[in-house]
């Protein structure tokens, strides 16, 4: 067993969380390294002028450290607020005001707000008394020199040694007690990227469903920084034969296979997505009619030479497209109309076909 195994042990009732109880250890650690720190530094002097003082405080650390692997949350917190009190009351006088003692209330301050359950308005009023404990001390130890007399370079290394107890205690409090949040934040963000890639997709194909087709049509319709758009309307022929010969699984293969097939042809660029059914409408921006029309001939040549293996089947399709080129100056309704009034043509005509 590790001392974090030992530090990060759960508390013993069931209904309360380990966040605040593992902290306070954390923070008692930091207590007790500091204290041994600062007497080290002061020298046998300062410990011999309040040895009662020094041993009652470093004692009184190792059990309440104890004490919170038997103790709830509450009393523990409370415990931990008193004594630091105390211990920034006392020893002031033994270290002097330059010493720091009294930023150790920084620390309480902020377990007020991230510890202690209820309402704002309590928090508040706990941070107001320690705002008021703390002109307090000011007025009665404000510029007190210590009992014993510290040198320069003592008083400075002290200085440091509470300092950074209280900016490593400031830094592990926030880093507690915002590291859930943060995690449920970013569960939150990625669920919600989740649910909206979900309203952009087509479940079974992966494309863009119709309603984010539509959404880009109105944000192309809207803007000017298109030379050329255009417009395809594709349908699989003779559908509905493959769902009543092969099954409506081996149709869902078709259809995934179709649309892996026409997002890997078609440029850099284009939003390919699933109309509806069998039928699928491709945006080719800054693309005019002709390029487009090359483009879906490739395409619909693929399709027609590829064979769909679904289990122990093979199945063969073409598809027919129709293809416009939107004019800025109408409609982009009328371009899908125009498209789509095409492709039905391709269909009257013999099937797998560009109509443009």
């Amino acid at each position: 067993m590790t001392i974090w195994d030992i530090i990060n042990k759960d508390v013993r009732a069931e209904n309360e969380t380990k966040r605040v109880i593992v902290t306070l250890r954390i923070l008692y650690i930091v207590g007790l390294v500091a204290s041994i720190l600062d007497m080290s530094f002061a020298g046998i002097a300062v410990f011999r002028a309040f040895p009662y003082r020094m041993i009652g405080f470093l004692t009184a650390n190792v059990c309440l450290f104890i004490a919170t692997y038997i103790l709830k949350t509450v009393p523990s917190l409370i415990l931990f607020m008193l004594y630091f009190f105390a211990w920034t009351l006392l020893m002031i006088p033994c270290f002097g005001w330059s010493a720091g003692m009294q930023n150790y209330f920084i620390i309480i301050l902020m377990l007020c707000f991230f510890a202690v359950h209820g309402r704002p308005r309590f928090k508040f009023f706990l941070a107001f008394c320690v705002l008021l404990i703390r002109i307090m001390v000011i007025g009665i130890f404000g510029g007190t020199k210590p009992e014993v007399e510290i040198g320069t370079v003592t008083d400075k290394l002290i200085q440091i040694t509470n300092i950074s107890a209280v900016f490593l205690s400031i830094i592990l409090i926030s880093y507690r007690f915002s590291q859930k949040e943060n995690e449920e934040e970013n569960k939150l963000m990625k669920y919600n990227d989740r649910l909206r890639k979900e309203a952009d997709t087509d479940r079974l194909t992966g494309l863009f469903n119709r309603r984010k087709a539509e959404e880009c049509l109105s944000y192309i319709e809207k803007s000017s920084d298109y030379p050329s758009v255009s417009l395809a309307m594709g349908d699989i022929d003779f559908f509905k034969k493959v769902n009543d010969t092969y099954g409506h699984d081996a149709g869902d293969e078709v259809l995934k296979y179709v649309a892996k097939t026409m997002t890997g042809f078609c440029p850099e660029g284009s939003i390919v997505s699933r109309w509806g059914g069998e039928e699928f409408l491709i945006i080719f921006p800054n693309v005019n009619g002709d390029d487009a029309f090359i483009i879906l001939d490739k395409l619909r040549h693929n399709i027609k030479k590829d064979e769909i293996k679904v289990g122990d089947e093979i199945i063969k399709i073409t598809m027919t497209f129709g293809l416009s080129e939107y004019d800025f100056g109408s409609k982009i309704d009328e371009a899908i109309k125009e498209a789509d009034t095409k492709l039905y043509q391709g269909k009257e005509n013999g099937r797998n076909q560009v109509v443009y």
